[in-house]
């Protein structure tokens, strides 16, 4: 037992004996200690960097471990800028401002702590930020440091209007941009129209080019065919003539020969005619010789003869006389016979020369009826020439109102498609508008509701860093408490010592402005003493130990006993 207590003995000797070094540690530093921790949102921690600068001049680099967890030391009455950056990410700076007044106690150890978070560059924010994001300092309010809630919520602000002011630039080039395009849209929709405009002004021109040369080939084409046609019928004018020309040559030579041929038929008539009735006269003179001679040889006879032959001779010369008149009316029947045969004759010659001449007439008539015919068939021909000319004419001109008409009519569909398109594009384009203007509205009153939102999430959100950072900084501090008391006292009783720090439960359970409370634990007691002045809440322990120490804290920090008991008594 006795070993026991002089084991225990020693232990609180040497406890003391640490407890003092620190105590004098504590004491023997000049500076405020800084705790932090570098967060690399969506990233690690490889490339960071913390810089510490003064007046514009790096002092310190600070490394960047694999936690992000670092401490430095800060001389007071000086103003420091730490720096945090990485490649890509958006770089922050904290402004950290050790200045004090000449009452404080610069020997007392003093430690602040928050966290940094690095996020990715993005075109909704901006780049970098010009000033410090916050500002750590002295508040004399509570004797301590702190961060300038006005800075950091005027930061803030500054930020949101920085970024209200590039989503405004954005959203005015997107603007414009759009408007560009749908200047450009337009721009290239009236060269499009005056495109097909001069593409059908040019296939008019050029259908206007093809249907004169189409006019100018038919009306040729048309001059050609009648030239062709006025000469043929000319050739054939002129053949007809020559023909006719040959035709009556031929006709007048036939007539002159068929004259010629009558009048020596007429000739060998005449002559045959004469040498006819030179014949009957010969004959009728040789007759009448004969019989002269006969009479003169009958009388002859009859006076040699004797009356007994005169009967003979009576009756020879009566069969004589019979025989002459037989022969006289056997010539006279010749003649007859011969008359009415040269009559006959005659009449068949006059006969056919009657008919030679009805053909004659009938073939003139014919030639006459011929010619007739041809002139007719000629002027019928001419006639039908002129009628398919005019008939051609007119196709031709009713083709060509035909197309005028037809092109009067495309030209009048093309502009009332035109009309139309302009109607429907003009529709399209005013929809358009009254759709890009609704949506203008819409985006306007989403962007100003967006705002709304994003200022209240902002202003959620600043709230809520402000209270997480009051957190981690209050938690880094305890964090940093039981580090230092669990050398002292022991892990289990510094953790014990730190749950009944936090301040969220002090500022729930006191009210008044002053509230002064003992708690007794194994091994521990916590003198506390909660100051609650205009909703502020300041509180102060004092933690002494069965071991033998003894510890002072303010919100969290370790202070000194003098301080505690300045701040305490007053």
């Amino acid at each position: 037992m006795t070993l026991m207590l002089k084991l225990r003995n020693i232990r609180k000797i040497l406890l003391t004996i640490l407890f003092l070094f620190i105590y004098l540690a504590v004491f023997a530093q000049k500076g405020l200690q800084v705790s932090a921790q570098l967060i690399i949102k969506k990233g690690d921690l490889v490339g960071s960097k913390v810089t510490v600068t003064q007046n514009g001049n790096i002092v310190q680099t600070i490394p960047v471990g694999n936690k992000g967890v670092f401490d430095f030391m800060l001389n007071y009455d000086s103003e420091y800028i730490i720096v945090f950056e990485k490649t890509g990410y958006i770089t922050k700076k904290v402004l950290i401002d050790t200045k004090v007044p000449p009452t404080f106690q610069k020997d007392v150890e003093r430690v602040t702590g928050f966290d940094v978070i690095l996020e990715k560059q993005s075109e909704d924010v901006i780049k970098e930020y010009a000033n410090p994001v916050a500002r750590i300092m002295y508040a004399n309010d509570i004797r301590d440091f702190a961060y300038d809630t006005d800075y950091s919520l005027r930061v803030l602000k500054e930020i949101e209007k920085e970024n209200k002011k590039l989503a405004e630039e954005r959203k005015k080039k997107e603007e414009e941009e759009k408007i560009k395009k749908e200047e450009e849209r337009k721009q290239q929709l009236i060269a499009e129209a005056q495109k097909r405009k001069e593409e059908d002004e040019a296939k008019k021109k050029v259908a206007e080019e093809a249907r004169k040369k189409e006019d100018e080939r038919l009306k040729k084409e048309a001059e050609e065919r009648r030239i062709a046609e006025e000469k043929a019928r000319q050739e054939a004018l002129k053949r007809q003539e020559e023909e006719r020309k040959k035709a009556e040559e031929e006709a007048r030579k036939k007539d002159e020969e068929e004259e010629k041929r009558k009048a020596e038929l007429r000739k060998q008539e005449e002559e045959r005619i004469k040498q006819e009735q030179e014949r009957i006269r010969q004959v009728e003179e040789a007759k009448r010789k004969a019989a002269e001679e006969a009479k003169k040889k009958e009388e002859e006879r009859l006076r040699k003869e004797a009356e007994e032959r005169r009967l003979a001779e009576e009756k020879a010369r009566m069969e004589e006389l019979k025989q002459k008149e037989e022969e006289r009316k056997k010539a006279e029947e010749e003649a007859r016979i011969r008359a009415e045969q040269e009559a006959k004759q005659k009449e068949e010659l006059r006969r056919q020369e009657e008919e030679r001449l009805k053909q004659e007439q009938e073939r003139l008539k014919k030639e006459e009826e011929a010619k007739r015919l041809a002139a007719e068939e000629a002027k019928r021909l001419e006639e039908e020439r002129i009628q398919k000319e005019a008939e051609a004419q007119r196709l031709i001109e009713e083709a060509k109102r035909k197309a005028e008409e037809e092109a009067r009519i495309k030209e009048l569909e093309r502009l009332k498609k035109e009309a139309e398109e302009q109607r429907l594009a003009e529709e399209k384009r005013r929809e358009e508008l009254r759709r890009i203007e609704e949506e203008k509205a819409h985006q306007e009153a989403e962007r100003l509701k967006h705002e709304e939102d994003a200022r209240i999430k902002a202003e959620q959100e600043k709230k809520l860093l402000l209270e997480e950072q009051r957190k981690r900084d209050a938690e880094l501090r305890l964090k940093l408490v039981a580090e230092k008391m669990s050398a002292q006292i022991g892990k289990e009783d510094a953790d014990q010592v730190v749950t009944l720090l936090a301040p969220e439960d002090i500022a729930k359970r006191y009210t008044r402005e002053r509230t002064d409370e003992v708690i007794r634990l194994p091994r521990i007691i916590l003198t506390r003493t909660v100051f609650n002045r205009n909703d502020k809440i300041t509180f102060y322990t004092r933690v002494d130990h069965e071991y033998g120490a003894v510890y002072y804290l303010k919100d969290g920090f370790f202070i000194s006993h003098e301080q505690y008991l300045a701040e305490t008594q007053n």
